[in-house]
């Protein structure tokens, strides 16, 4: 019987490949592929964990769920270091299991390095990474009961499409690259998280108060590998809450306008590469609906920066389906710092030289 390929792409799928070493540890390879700089992607990171829960549970002897697959629905991360490419521990703890929902505790762990340095150091210690909580319920669950919906809707509206009520006009977007308001954002080539996505947003001025002032939605497809498009899965949407090109670019305007102290000065100078870079300190996530049977094509997300403030902003992200159908909120905060901090070793964006 020939293996099926999964929807998010057999890239992806080896990219968040989990393997059990014992009954609550397991072991991921963090691949430079999915890379912002020399660390990780938030958001693939992420994926990694969501994999990691519904494995424990597929092999668990102490799930309550034995017969029936689990689906996990939120989950409280932390970044306390940033991770490197390369093997990485996995642990599960369970804190409490029960009929309808469960929750474990994980951690991500590499072998610590010193200062400089890319190798280990002499005694293999495991340096913690990422720590969080992951809550899991039955997927039969997730589909009984009806859906009320409640009176929250977007404010402003999304951006509208070619279509005479609005809509986007997806087959316009793939040949031609744009629809109505909405074009293809062009790729950074030397930032590799970022080639495994297409995004289509508006583009704002070149001026610092058209960048701050804009709305940040975007369309995206999954393309792992830059290659032909592969389907959004609940693995896969771990890593699209934490891509969003347009907000970071906004948020760049934001420290530019405080590091000037004015705005005035900047309003009619050409865009230029902004020196910071936004690594993830925690990461929330609560899954409304579950992309089950074959996943989905295209996504929509709307991204709000809620503040910025001494060097910390918070975003909240508000995933769709095609259908307007609510799959994701996300809240995180991140640091605003210099870029050189997350891409040492040459691993600079704005030189056009990487090191992967």
């Amino acid at each position: 019987m020939t293996k099926m390929s999964p929807p998010h792409s057999e890239i992806f799928e080896e990219a968040i490949k989990v393997t059990p070493l014992t009954s609550h540890t397991y072991s991921a390879y963090l691949s430079e592929k999915w890379c912002i700089g020399n660390v990780p992607h938030g958001g693939y990171t992420t994926a990694i964990l969501y994999r990691l829960a519904t494995t424990h549970f597929a092999q668990s002897q102490q799930s309550p769920y034995r017969f029936n697959t689990i689906l996990p629905i939120s989950l409280q991360l932390t970044f306390v270091r940033p991770a490197y490419v390369g093997a990485a521990v996995l642990t599960v703890q369970e804190i409490k299991l029960g009929a309808r929902t469960s929750t474990i505790h994980v951690t991500l762990s590499q072998e610590a390095r010193s200062k400089g340095s890319q190798k280990p150091l002499p005694a293999s210690t495991q340096e913690l990474k990422v720590a969080g909580y992951i809550t899991v319920s039955p997927e039969d669950a997730d589909q009984a009961g009806s859906v009320v919906s409640g009176n929250w809707d977007l404010h402003p509206v999304p951006l509208r499409g070619s279509k005479s009520d609005g809509a986007v006009d997806f087959a316009a977007l793939t040949s031609k690259g744009e629809d109505g308001q909405w074009t293809r954002i062009p790729q950074v080539p030397v930032i590799a998280a970022s080639q495994h996505v297409e995004i289509f947003s508006a583009v704002p001025g070149p001026s610092v108060e058209a960048r701050k002032n804009s709305t940040v939605d975007q369309w995206a497809r999954f393309r792992p590998g830059g290659r032909t498009p592969a389907r959004w899965t609940n693995e896969a949407l771990m890593y699209l809450v934490d891509m969003f090109p347009m907000a970071l670019d906004r948020l760049g305007a934001m420290a530019t306008s405080m590091r000037s102290g004015t705005e005035a000065s900047n309003e009619r100078q050409p865009r230029v590469p902004d020196p910071f870079w936004y690594p993830t300190i925690t990461l929330n996530v609560d899954l409304k609906k579950s992309l089950l049977n074959g996943g989905s094509e295209w996504l929509y997300s709307r991204v709000v920066t809620k503040a910025f403030r001494a060097g910390r902003t918070d975003l909240d992200v508000a995933v769709f389906d095609q259908s307007g159908e609510l799959l994701a909120l996300s809240s995180q905060v991140c640091m605003v710092v210099g870029i050189d901090r997350n891409l040492r070793n040459g691993n600079d964006p704005r030189s056009g030289k990487q090191k992967l």
